[in-house]
């Protein structure tokens, strides 16, 4: 079932595109996608479920078209990180419930926790986290509330092979579990989504366990391994 929300991804770069190939398609509302470029906003307007608009994103007259005292979440994700804090605080300004800003200098950290605003780092790891907090909120305010004793983390299935055409409901552990897979271009989330050999896993754990991190995936792998083999000879 899809959220019903709508979201708003203004600036481009791979973070934001990551990020909207993420999105599309799983959630109720409306995705807006502002991009500074024609060209771009064209591309992006192919997508489907995707709307595209052409705008600076400090540009208020863009930023008024998007409904923004109905949106849910607004993310700033340019390669400008004043750009960012700066269209992030007018969403937040007019009413956005939750908004993020891709900041690289630490500098801005304080200013935008201070207004309510999460700053949020660029990689496919954030990408894949900041799309789980949207889609699976309760992940997020698990990682957050814990205070450091449980950390997300995504690794490679091709490292784990017995993962491998594993069903995502059956990676799970004490301390380890195995919340979402990145692959096709999306986050999949439900319990049958099949692990693909290019997919990146999603994995939230215990702090406590760090050390013996790999030793735990593995184990979790081979008893997946088993009840898919279970599953096959049972047919």
């Amino acid at each position: 079932m899809k959220n019903k929300i709508n979201v708003v991804v203004v600036g481009y770069s791979t973070f934001s595109w990551e990020l909207v190939s993420q999105l599309k398609g799983q959630i109720g509302g409306r995705l807006y996608f502002v991009l500074p470029d024609r060209e771009q906003a064209l591309e992006a307007g192919l997508q489907e479920d995707v709307i595209a608009i052409q705008g600076d994103i400090i540009d208020t007259e863009v930023l008024d078209q998007l409904a923004l005292e109905h949106c849910h979440i607004f993310i700033a994700s340019s390669r400008e990180d004043q750009a960012n804090v700066l269209s992030a605080l007018y969403a937040k300004n007019k009413g956005a419930r939750h908004v993020y800003a891709r900041v690289l200098e630490t500098k801005f950290m304080p200013l935008l926790n201070a207004v309510g605003i999460t700053p949020i780092q660029t990689s496919h790891v954030a990408a894949s986290f900041t799309a789980i907090s949207i889609l699976k909120p309760a992940v997020a305010e698990l990682v957050s509330l814990t205070a450091g004793q449980f950390s997300l983390e995504e690794i490679r299935a091709a490292n784990y092979p017995e993962l491998v055409g594993c069903r995502l409901g059956h990676l799970q552990g004490e301390q380890l579990h195995i919340i979402a897979v990145a692959q096709e271009r999306q986050v999949w989330l439900n319990y049958n989504t099949i692990v693909a050999p290019d997919a990146m896993l999603i994995i939230i754990y215990n702090q406590q366990i760090k050390k013996r991190l790999h030793q735990e995936l593995r184990e979790v792998a081979a008893r997946a391994a088993q009840r898919l083999k279970e599953h096959e000879e049972g047919r």
